[in-house]
């Protein structure tokens, strides 16, 4: 049930951008696993079921479900948004990755 999340020392980054975008942001514990799955972000509980959580600023996945939207945010920059969360595309290791920066507290964003 999905693969597991990569994850990078780039949060500081993360959140300076989302943070001048008022976005808001769910942080990951470094000693828990997380999941991703076609847009949906989990991690298996202490009962060993999985359960659906805020995507965790920071976390990096290889592609974005096909249902997302480009906007542009109040920086004038283009980031990807699946439901209210938004994405920006970064590299990492040579490698190009869609990291989450936050979500959306209301719509913000223009098409």
């Amino acid at each position: 049930m999905g693969v597991p999340l990569r994850k990078t020392g780039k949060s500081a980054a993360a959140y300076s951008a989302a943070t001048k975008l008022g976005l808001v942001q769910s942080y990951a514990s470094a000693n828990s696993e997380y999941y991703y799955d076609d847009g949906v972000f989990f991690t298996k509980g202490s009962d060993g079921q999985y359960e659906v959580i805020v995507p965790p600023a920071g976390a990096l996945i290889k592609a974005l479900p096909d249902d997302y939207d480009t906007v542009t945010l109040s920086d004038g920059n283009e980031y990807y948004r699946v439901e209210n969360t938004i994405y920006r595309m970064t590299v990492s290791d040579g490698v190009p990755y869609f990291e989450v920066l936050g979500q959306l507290q209301n719509e913000v964003a223009s098409k």
